[in-house]
């Protein structure tokens, strides 16, 4: 399956973009190809079915694990990391957002 997620996608939108890709709806793609039902559907934004995960994983060769991190917890706590450290590496970068909102 094709395009593969982006660094910080979440589940959810990289199946919409799959859907997308494919020329078919967002419900038909999870229904026929990630062989959810309706409520499963309605809650992949917060949960993650491992029958999915099994699925998307064969069809793109990433690791389950990678896949079963495009959560919204996971993925916040990976971008703040990321921005944390690049604070400590790279302040000049911040510079405009500290002014902005902590130097009022």
């Amino acid at each position: 399956m094709h395009p593969k997620p982006s660094q910080y996608q979440l589940l959810y939108n990289w199946i919409e973009d799959l859907a997308k890709e494919y020329g078919v709806s967002y419900q038909g793609f999870c229904k026929n190809v990630l062989s959810l039902t309706p409520e499963e559907i309605s809650d992949l934004r917060t949960t993650l079915p491992e029958k999915s995960l099994l699925i998307l994983s064969k069809g793109t060769d990433l690791p389950l694990d990678d896949l079963r991190k495009r959560d919204l917890p996971t993925t916040f706590k990976m971008l703040s990391e990321e921005i944390a450290q690049r604070m400590k590496t790279h302040p000049e970068e911040f510079v405009w957002f500290l002014e902005k909102n902590v130097h009022k």
